[in-house]
């Protein structure tokens, strides 16, 4: 592309964009709570921004999820290829070119885009990046329990009206990485009862469930199965290992991870990422099991964001997926929340089962302005994913039946609007008016449940 094409384009977004738009104005932008400002950004330092460009075809690809999904449908089954689902939403040619040239000419490098070509990741300077996006203030930011540092604008972004057909939104400025959903549980009160309770190992799993050697898809070739981990959490293959050596004596199984896709670190394991990784190994037992890792490395990146282009970017993968990630759903932009739903049907499309943990906060309950009403987590709250909660043992110290737990999500939603044309089925939990008192938030637990002391996984 010539220089002079690309001063001419510059030129006449720089005119329209005397009119400007947000593409995100409802995104929340307060400080979360244990996040502190070290200051501004120095204007040289390089920044990676994610642009979620408009897809085509939405309306059609939620008409074939409901196809192949619905049992009674001619269709059911007849999963697209990922190949099949970038031809329906790839972005228009339009689109594509308008957004290459202006990101282009202002300074933009180090271009990468995913196989539906739907995301564009490049590279700018802080001080690039605060002219293409008018208002956007970049700070240095550092919090949560490892000590994560990202750098956020804690100021609304502009874009040029001329872009508003053509970018949904611009990820790597607002929204702060959620601090691990693992919460330590209280010892249950039983009274009059002395035991030694030693917790909820694969053995009492696979007992509870009956789970055996002969489990559907043991030991074959052509099945596998993934979990995602995030924010520098990583398994390390010695403490899975030594897991197995403790925990998989009685059964088959894996020996070791087969595949992991993104970067893999070499720091510290994390509690929650070895937790995935092990029960999964002990539950699915000797299947394939992947480890998708986004850990967020450079401070402009979203992670989970990274794990959905990974998925648009492999046309061979597990059909099964589980993830221990969420968001305060209130804490979301509306664009962010049905951009993320519709790569979710991009996912179930293709015939993926996505797993999402609901949630160590129950119903979620919190105050505004002296008036109680729920606070779901997205994307547990979403219509495209299978939202999974937490039991416990009616009787601690023994296998017995299963309660639900008290700190279990419940994976409704408070976007009813959104949801209320779709149908309810065992994959999507229904979405409810949240605007209840928190006395009631308890009994409203939709969620599907797995055997667990927490829902982290």
């Amino acid at each position: 592309m010539g220089l002079q094409a690309c001063l001419l384009g510059l030129f006449a977004l720089i005119l329209s964009g005397k009119c400007s738009y947000s593409p995100e104005p409802d995104q929340r932008r307060t400080l979360p709570p244990g996040w502190v400002s070290l200051g501004r950004a120095d204007p040289e330092e390089e920044l990676s921004l994610t642009f979620a460009l408009r897809q085509q075809n939405v309306e059609r690809l939620s008409e074939l999820v409901q196809a192949v999904s619905d049992p009674s449908s001619p269709q059911y089954g007849k999963y697209l290829t990922l190949e099949n689902v970038a031809d329906l939403v790839r972005p228009s040619p339009l689109t594509l070119r308008t957004v290459q040239k202006w990101l282009l000419a202002a300074g933009a490098r180090k271009c990468h885009s995913v196989i539906t070509q739907d995301f564009l990741t490049c590279w700018l300077s802080i001080r690039q990046a605060e002219l293409l996006l008018p208002g956007a203030e970049f700070h240095h930011y550092v919090g949560g329990p490892t000590e994560t540092h990202v750098v956020r604008s804690p100021h609304p972004y502009q874009l040029p009206q001329a872009l508003a057909p053509h970018v949904d939104f611009v990820g790597g400025l607002h929204r702060f990485p959620p601090t691990s959903s693992l919460r330590q549980r209280p010892e249950p009160q039983v009274t009059g009862t002395v035991g030694l309770h030693l917790g909820v190992t694969p053995s009492v799993i696979r007992k509870r469930y009956n789970l055996t050697s002969q489990d559907v898809g043991s030991g074959t070739s052509n099945n596998s199965q993934a979990c995602a981990q995030f924010l520098e959490q990583y398994f390390h293959d010695s403490d899975l290992a030594q897991f197995m050596r403790l925990f998989g004596g009685n059964f088959a199984h894996q020996a070791s991870v087969a595949r992991v896709v993104g970067q893999q670190g070499r720091g510290r394991a994390g509690i929650e990422a070895s937790l995935d990784v092990q029960y999964l190994m002990s539950a699915g037992a000797n299947i394939s099991t992947w480890v998708y890792s986004s850990p967020g490395r450079h401070e402009g990146q979203e992670p989970f964001l990274q794990w959905l282009m990974l998925l648009s970017n492999e046309s061979a993968l597990p059909h099964v997926h589980t993830v221990s990630y969420g968001d305060d759903e209130d804490s979301l932009s509306s664009a962010y929340i049905q951009r993320v739903n519709t790569e979710l049907m991009k996912a179930a499309a293709r015939g993926l089962t996505l797993l999402f943990a609901s949630g160590d906060s129950g119903a979620g309950c919190w105050s505004v302005s002296g008036r109680h009403q729920f606070r779901p987590t997205f994307p547990a709250s979403s219509p495209y994913v299978t939202t999974v909660g937490g039991t416990s043992f009616q009787e601690p110290f023994l296998i017995t039946n299963e309660i639900v737990d008290y700190i279990s999500g419940g994976g409704f939603s408070l976007n009813s609007s959104d949801y209320s044309c779709l149908p309810l089925s065992s994959t999507s939990a229904s979405s409810w008016n949240a605007d209840l008192h928190c006395s009631i938030c308890r009994f409203l637990l939709f969620s599907l449940y797995s055997l667990s002391p927490g829902t982290n996984h």
